[in-house]
């Protein structure tokens, strides 16, 4: 269970984590269809990021903050990531389009104040369409999330899960 939780207090002196220019303008240039094709501009984009060169980028793609540990060959989609707070995603895992993960929110005694809290994501895992992953989860290895999901409370490993709030359905048996 994650329970790092990260607060960032307006006019406290303490910063919000966000996308330096060079990271903005590479995220622009990747969305427009002609970039999207060039390699040089995947490669920078990965490099700024720290991501692996076998990392999959659709190009509705978007990050908030370079605060992202991708493992090897996954594929991002067309997946936004509000990350004031480390996103972790292991190896093999594949999101579709339309997906969000968020790893903040409001503080709703000092609304002023954003708390953050780190999302881990397994390896194996299958995110597919329109689902939102709230801050503080963690999703088990091999685990399917299943379309519209609003994933709330942390998914163990080797199951299909879906709903509003997301709650396991099935075990799931990968075979190899």
């Amino acid at each position: 269970m994650v329970d790092n939780i990260i607060r960032f207090p307006i006019g406290k002196g303490e910063k919000r984590p966000s996308n330096n220019f060079k990271q903005r303008l590479l995220l622009k240039l990747y969305s427009i269809p002609i970039f999207h094709r060039i390699k040089w501009i995947k490669r920078m984009l990965c490099k700024e990021f720290n991501l692996p060169l076998s990392t999959s980028i659709s190009q509705g793609f978007y990050l908030s903050a370079p605060n992202i540990n991708v493992g090897e060959h996954t594929g991002l989609g067309d997946t936004f990531i509000l990350a004031f707070a480390p996103v972790y995603i292991g190896r093999n895992c594949s999101f579709s389009y339309r997906n969000m993960i968020i790893t903040s929110s409001h503080d709703f005694s000092e609304f002023s104040t954003v708390i953050a809290k780190p999302v881990i994501i397994g390896d194996n895992v299958w995110i597919t369409s329109n689902v939102t992953i709230l801050p503080g989860v963690t999703i088990g290895n091999n685990t399917v999330i299943g379309a519209g999901s609003v994933v709330t409370k942390n998914i163990p490993s080797g199951v299909f899960a879906a709903g509003n709030p997301c709650k396991v359905i099935r075990k799931i048996n990968f075979k190899k």
